[in-house]
């Protein structure tokens, strides 16, 4: 019955543990995100130019650029420069990392709605919430 499943769920342990939540709200910004480390990962020994990422990922260059980045600037990736711009190889900057990272992958390959609801429930930056303060809000129109 649903109303009882609804019961049981609320008094399970969490899906995702609590360390690896805090992993994707402090280094997950986006599906995206999340996708391109888990893409690089599976290849740990290859370097990836960013419009292939890009093109496994279905979105443009341009948007590839920031998910790449942020993920070199938390320490998961390698970058390097290319004919192209830049280059990237999955590359953890420290075991622990590499581990969670791992843990990741596992839950995620398991758990992708719950993990996908995480990282969708993230506050906006500071910078969305300073760019909504400017946007007009028309009522009643």
């Amino acid at each position: 019955m649903f109303f009882g499943v609804h019961r049981e769920v609320k008094n399970m342990e969490p899906i995702i543990p609590p360390d690896v939540q805090r992993f994707i709200l402090e280094r997950i910004d986006s599906v995206g995100h999340l996708e391109c480390l888990l893409l690089l990962r599976g290849s740990p020994d290859s370097w990836w130019e960013e419009d292939r990422i890009a093109e496994r990922l279905y979105i443009s260059v341009k948007d590839c650029q920031p998910i790449t980045t942020g993920l070199h600037t938390a320490g998961l990736l390698l970058r390097e420069h290319s004919e192209k711009g830049h280059r990237y190889r999955y590359c953890p900057s420290r075991g622990d990392l590499r581990e969670m990272v791992d843990r990741l992958a596992y839950y995620y390959a398991r758990h992708v709605v719950p993990i996908a609801n995480l990282v969708h429930s993230k506050p906006r930056s500071r910078i969305q919430e300073f760019s909504r303060a400017f946007d007009i809000n028309k009522k009643g129109d």
